[in-house]
């Protein structure tokens, strides 16, 4: 029987903080309590295109960044709203707020809110930036590198993002007036998918089919594979060839068993993924600290696929393959 080492995907893919004293944020009939909603001061940004080399750790995306006078390696986190550190290294920041870090196995306390002077990815510079503090030791443990923290959606809010994990580099451009990358700075072309997304407290969901059925997945680049809520496809399981059992590590160091399983039809906007392969667990947790019912999730056995683009202005998806580069 086939073991899947997963020593992170609990926590860093689609954490969610509630943070006390903070207001709620509704959308729709949606409520987040604890949101973080005083916008951080825009960016500079004194580029067309900013172009980031990636390392790559595992199924991790990992790029180099600084806070303040610290530089260092921070993970790619779609799952995560906004500038997460790692307590390791920041736990002497000004605390102005308590808050509880949320993954699907429940809450991790003793995390605060805090606020940082400069953060800055090459020519992609923030001022007194919000983030949260948390224990990411786990992160770094298991994959022996030293992690200062996650990059989340907020970061990249007014712009589009791609990633090339064949070429291992990161792309980071601005818009035009109407959302777009403009024509002289796009590097590829001839996409072969397209979707539009929701932006839900932050965090990108997906609609999408599996064999004939509809879910709405949280797109998370930290995610080493994809996940399934359990109670959510349960009746489509014998659509599906169970290959395994394995165990998930997630807040604390707490263990849990997962069923690892293979199916043939994933649609996302226009075009059909073919054999997929999935984790099934409950994601009830995880959707408590959103507020929002959390299907599934799609990482990097999704993203892997090809070149991504993530245009956080227009809340459009795309995938190119890699041989569409001029």
């Amino acid at each position: 029987m086939r073991k899947i080492c997963l020593l992170l995907f609990v926590f860093v893919s689609c954490c969610c903080f509630k943070v006390a004293g903070k207001s709620k944020l509704t959308i729709g009939n949606i409520t987040f309590n604890g949101a973080i909603v005083d916008p951080d001061p825009a960016p500079t940004a004194d580029f067309k295109t900013l172009i980031v080399p990636i390392k790559r750790v595992g199924n991790l995306i990992v790029i180099e960044a600084t806070v303040d006078t610290l530089q260092g390696n921070f993970v790619l986190d779609t799952g995560a709203p906004y500038l997460i550190l790692n307590e390791t290294y920041f736990r002497n920041s000004p605390n102005i707020g308590d808050s509880e870090a949320t993954g699907i196995t429940g809450a991790s306390s003793g995390s605060f809110t805090t606020y940082v002077r400069n953060f800055s990815i090459l020519d992609l510079q923030y001022s007194r930036l919000t983030a949260q503090v948390t224990d990411l030791s786990f992160i770094e443990n298991g994959r022996n590198i030293k992690i200062l923290g996650l990059l989340g959606t907020r970061l990249f809010s007014k712009f589009a993002v791609t990633v090339d994990l064949f070429r291992n580099v990161l792309y980071i451009q601005k818009l035009d007036k109407d959302g777009n990358i403009p024509e002289s700075e796009r590097v590829y072309h001839d996409r072969f998918m397209v979707s539009s997304f929701k932006l839900l407290n932050d965090v990108i969901f997906l609609k999408g089919d599996v064999n004939n059925n509809t879910f709405w997945f949280a797109f998370d680049t930290a995610a080493e594979t994809n996940l399934l809520d359990y109670e959510r496809v349960k009746k489509i399981i014998p659509s599906m060839q169970v290959i395994g059992r394995s165990k998930l590590t997630g807040v604390g160091g707490s263990n849990f068993e997962v069923i690892y399983a293979r199916f043939d039809e994933l649609i996302i906007g226009n075009r059909t993924f073919m054999k997929n392969r999935v984790l099934l667990t409950s994601l009830e947790k995880m959707g408590n600290s959103y507020g929002y019912n959390v299907d599934g999730v799609l990482g990097y056995d999704f993203f892997v696929r090809g070149i991504f683009t993530i245009n956080f202005v227009k809340k459009e998806f795309e995938m190119y393959i890699y041989t569409n580069q001029e």
